[in-house]
């Protein structure tokens, strides 16, 4: 493939990442140190970029070349967010998502699409005690955090800071449209969690256990509220935000997977090693996950607005659990 020929489709991808040129040649002028002027000229096609540069622009936006190149070829580039940054506190796993959310934000006219096994983690952030509880857990499970490993847990383990940035990432996910798709297990991995550590002693306090059932039965009422006018809100607020499709599909058994979609830019999320994710921008990926997600919901049930039926059954169905575990937490208390 001709070098010129490279560097054009080079830059018909970077093209449809950003919502118009000057955003490209902005981002040109602060990563690569280029003018404005040799920015549009390598843009165009007037100027070739090197070797160096071509290596230098693919490892910063995540390109992959072999797909250029081969065209035909079945690998595909992703990235991982473990390998960008080693969370050493809970800071650090906010702080990569809120990049990729900041990201996400200042392109136009976005959907999400979310199929999850378990509540998508930015609901957890309705409630301080939950996001601090799933914190812990992979604090122990996967980040191997000393102070999560050596200490019991307790609602202050979370610090001031890394709260306030759970508020920032459901803020930023209130303002996003999504479509969603639940099955009935939805609940059932936190609170087999919360079981389980309080069987283990690892509560400082046994009735934080029977607080954190609570917050699962409160955010499952939010929930049904927001299903209910097809719009997210805040929690006990009546103001409608960004749209929100909700949908049941029990057929379907897969990680977390996130599709980002608009008309300008296009990805897909996935868990990897729960909660760390892979990341790809790839058209054949995001092709295939959208058609996936197609086929999903044409024999999904809907929940949102118009399906009261299939609702009124789903949320009875979330809230027998929540009473069950209750139920079995406080014989254990």
């Amino acid at each position: 493939m001709a070098g010129k020929e490279l560097q054009d489709q080079l830059f018909d991808i970077l093209n449809g990442r950003f919502a118009s040129k000057s955003d490209l040649v902005e981002d040109l002028m602060k990563v690569f140190g280029y003018s404005k002027d040799t920015a549009y000229r390598r843009i165009r096609g007037q100027s070739l970029l090197t070797p160096t540069e071509v290596a230098k622009m693919a490892i910063h936006y995540n390109l992959s070349l072999d797909q250029l190149v081969f065209e035909q070829t079945n690998k595909v580039m992703f990235s991982f967010n473990a390998f960008n940054k080693f969370v050493t506190d809970f800071d650090d796993y906010f702080d990569g998502i809120l990049s990729h959310l900041q990201r996400v934000r200042r392109i136009p006219d976005v959907t999400v699409y979310y199929s999850s096994l378990e509540i998508p983690i930015f609901y957890y952030c309705f409630f301080p005690e939950l996001i601090s509880f799933k914190l812990y857990v992979w604090g122990r499970a996967i980040w191997d955090l000393p102070f999560c490993r050596d200490l019991p847990f307790s609602f202050d383990l979370i610090s001031p800071s890394a709260t306030a940035k759970s508020r920032e990432m459901l803020e930023f996910y209130l303002q996003l449209p999504s479509i969603e798709l639940w099955s009935l297990n939805i609940f059932d991995n936190t609170l087999n969690q919360i079981e389980y550590h309080l069987n283990s002693g690892i509560f400082k306090n046994k009735s934080d256990a029977l607080l954190l059932v609570e917050r699962m039965d409160t955010l499952s009422h939010h929930m049904r509220d927001m299903a209910v006018h097809g719009r997210k809100r805040h929690l006990g607020s009546k103001e409608d935000l960004s749209a929100m499709e909700l949908l049941h599909n029990e057929m379907i058994y897969t990680n977390n997977t996130i599709m980002v979609t608009s008309p300008y830019a296009n990805g897909v999320f996935t868990t990897f090693g729960n909660p760390n994710f892979l990341f790809s921008d790839d058209e054949r990926i995001v092709k295939y996950t959208k058609d996936w997600f197609d086929r999903v919901i044409e024999k999904s049930h809907p929940l949102s607005k118009g399906g009261e039926k299939s609702r009124n059954w789903f949320f009875h169905q979330l809230d027998e659990r929540v009473n069950r575990s209750k139920t079995r937490l406080e014989a254990m208390i």
